[in-house]
């Protein structure tokens, strides 16, 4: 997740990096991209030569700042970027309507307040929740299942392979894990203890799946006519929905 912290007082920066940070650490086990930057005109600067791929999720806006205020800098965020999560960082509450007109997802009071700031962020992780299909898993990790390629499991241990080489291991049931995996269409089961992700996918090959990283997944002969027709549907549906265009 890419987080920009706009704020014309180090320590205040120093301070939200690292509590964004420790919270990330905790609630996600992910390690957010934090840009610190001391002024709205830097901000908009580094906005306007970045592509659509790289703009900010959250933008933490400090609203008394030098020149380009918080509220003016949001405006300009708000002409290139509709989506960004804007937290606005203020002494008082006083910019409530300006904050509404830039759809401001919250904003914190100065000195921060870490229970305060804890509920901001769960909120922001319960949107994108929503918005991902995220898997919470036995251990309390949360993982997006867009990060899966598959899952083995062996000696009471599952273990994730994932698409950027981080696989995870957990001690649990295959039985407990597939609990969490129910609502997910795209992750099936092809093989004794192997879940697949179909979107990863790239080839139906005799007895087994390429996947699109050129690893192989094993299917079973005895669900092969099962996984063959789940996966033939999964490539029709995709095409329906405009997926390959």
């Amino acid at each position: 997740m890419r987080i920009a912290i706009v704020d014309d007082n180090e320590e205040d920066r120093k301070y939200l990096t690292k509590e964004i940070t420790e919270i990330f650490s905790e609630k996600t086990k992910e390690n957010p991209q934090i840009t610190q930057l001391s002024s709205g005109e830097e901000f908009v600067k580094v906005l306007s030569v970045s592509e659509p791929g790289e703009f900010f999720d959250i933008v933490f806006l400090d609203i008394y700042m030098k020149e380009l205020t918080g509220i003016d800098t949001a405006k300009k965020l708000r002409q290139i970027d509709k989506v960004a999560k804007i937290i606005f960082i203020t002494t008082s509450n006083e910019f409530a309507s300006e904050s509404y007109e830039v759809q401001a997802h919250d904003y914190l009071i100065k000195p921060f307040n870490k229970a305060r700031m804890l509920k901001t962020m769960e909120r922001i992780f319960e949107d994108d929740r929503k918005k991902k299909k995220l898997i919470d898993l036995p251990d309390g990790q949360v993982i997006p299942v867009d990060s899966i390629l598959y899952t083995t499991f062996s000696g009471h241990y599952v273990t994730i392979y994932c698409i950027d080489g981080n696989n995870i291991q957990l001690r649990c049931t295959q039985q407990n894990f597939e609990k969490c995996t129910d609502e997910h269409r795209e992750l099936i089961q092809c093989f004794k203890g192997v879940l697949v992700n179909l979107t990863k996918v790239d080839g139906l090959e005799d007895d087994r799946f390429k996947m699109i990283n050129g690893e192989y997944v094993p299917i079973s002969r005895r669900k092969y006519a099962e996984v063959k027709k789940m996966y033939t549907n999964y490539l029709i549906e995709r095409l329906r929905s405009g997926e390959d265009n």
